[in-house]
């Protein structure tokens, strides 16, 4: 016993000694971190406490204080894409999702051959992986599913846009417990928190855990519980309709922040709040005249302006990164998969190559910035300095030539200097060119495509 304190004695005194092996030798006491992905659905930039939000979100707030807040963690402008970058770590568009989320009536999904998260993250030893919530990744064929992709539970919805409280989605129940349909009755934001809560005080029991936490909380439709509704009005029926979307929105964000709190809570009472690696953000911006706001940022969901791909994010992993930080390096959904690789330090090469990478270095606070041009799809990309628009790339956005916002003097994508920085501007629509080949080549089919002759399967259950 006393050779093992002096061991300790000496271990302790080179770790405090040699300072550049301190975050070394720190690391070599951290266990494989239990990972809490959570994912808002359309929460916009100026829809969190703290980026000055009139909305009720303690929570969110107390996890930006003690956390790392990620100031310019970019998204696709769209669902569908940016959960199939988060679970790839590739952009989404390389398989064939870029322009569309995927709605109920299309026959499509993520391609079985991409390897995901839960994927990569089995062959590291964790035996529960699970994602309770909205996957909109797929629902026509069984190949599709989250429990065909690595997952080992899925508690929650296939398609997107389901009701809050019948969980119905064209009239059928979307609602599942692994291949089951689910029964339980419920405001839907509730049922995820509770599922999350039940699978920690399982799995901490057994060893590293992934848990996927997708809210489809504050997406339409606007559905709130009376008791939240309470807190932002007495009477929604004496509201403007402007003034009862957002009256309506900032509920379903509140009930949802609870939620968060909750799971923070259920972390922290089995003991595993310091081991785990807890990463928030949303998918992409808030809708246009939905109820949300992404001011003082330009533009809303749909679009590559700051205000559809630029979202409030959040990393939290107290045994190994310090919080009470803000990080402006250039982030984003594809990067989570290369950097959980790396802080498992999984070695070899991952099945097919990485667009994300790995940024353990900013969040540890061995580097500040990331030299690097990230691709927002539909012939745009942003670096630190830039952000270049491809015009006619997407028909949301109303440019009648290339666009290129320099931040440095003009944070909110306000002018377009594009004569001003020509010789940036062309290497930038050289490398926009590069990705902006959709894999595999088909006909990209407008979204109500099929709708009107579409009926959907009992329950949402397929035989295939």
């Amino acid at each position: 016993m006393r050779n093992q304190n002096i061991s300790s004695v000496v271990l302790s005194s080179l770790c405090v000694t040699m300072s550049a092996n301190s975050v070394f030798c720190q690391q070599q006491k951290v266990k494989k971190p239990n990972i809490v992905i959570i994912l808002a659905d359309d929460l916009g930039w100026g829809d969190v406490g703290y980026h000055g939000s009139k909305i009720k979100t303690p929570h969110l707030d107390r996890l930006s204080d003690d956390g790392i807040q990620m100031n310019r963690f970019y998204t696709a402008p769209i669902s569908s894409p940016t959960r199939a970058g988060l679970l790839t770590g590739r952009y989404p568009n390389r398989f064939g999702i870029r322009e569309n989320v995927i709605p109920p009536w299309r026959d499509f999904g993520l391609d079985p051959s991409e390897e995901t998260l839960p994927e990569m993250l089995e062959k590291a030893g964790y035996a529960n992986r699970a994602i309770i919530g909205k996957w909109h990744l797929g629902h026509s064929r069984k190949v599709y599913y989250p429990l065909s992709n690595g997952f080992t539970h899925f508690y929650g919805h296939l398609n997107g846009a389901i009701d809050y409280f019948t969980h119905e989605r064209e009239d059928e129940l979307d609602w599942h417990n692994d291949w089951e349909s689910c029964y339980d009755k419920g405001y839907s934001t509730d049922l995820i928190t509770d599922e999350a809560v039940k699978s920690i005080q399982t799995y901490s029991k057994e060893g590293p855990f992934l848990l996927y936490v997708a809210y489809n909380a504050p997406h339409t439709p606007l559905q709130a519980k009376p008791e939240d509704i309470a807190l932002y009005t007495n009477d929604p029926e004496s509201l403007s309709p402007k003034e009862k979307k957002v009256a309506l929105f900032s509920a379903m964000v509140t009930c949802m922040d609870r939620g968060i709190g909750k799971i923070r809570e259920a972390l922290k009472k089995n003991g595993i709040e310091d081991n785990t690696l807890l990463i928030f953000f949303s998918d992409n911006g808030a809708e246009p005249n939905g109820g949300g706001t992404n001011l003082p940022l330009r533009g809303a969901k749909f679009e590559e302006w700051d205000g559809g791909v630029r979202v409030p994010a959040i990393v939290s992993y107290p045994a190994r990164y310090k919080g009470g930080r803000q990080i402006d390096a250039i982030t984003g959904f594809v990067d989570i998969m290369p950097t959980i690789r790396s802080i498992l330090n999984i070695t070899g090469k991952p099945e097919k190559p990485f667009d994300g990478m790995d940024i353990s270095s900013v969040l540890s606070g061995e580097t500040s910035d990331l030299k690097r041009d990230f691709y927002l799809g539909c012939g745009a990309i942003v670096n630190h300095d830039y952000k270049f628009i491809l015009q006619g790339k997407n028909d949301r956005i109303k440019i009648d030539r290339d666009f290129l916002s320099y931040y440095p003097d003009d944070p909110y994508e306000k002018d377009n200097v594009i004569e001003k920085f020509g010789e940036e501007a062309l290497r930038l629509k050289k490398i926009t060119e590069m990705y902006d080949v959709i894999e595999p080549s088909f006909e990209l089919l407008p979204y109500a495509e099929g709708r009107e002759s579409f009926k959907a399967p009992f329950e949402w259950k397929v035989t295939e």
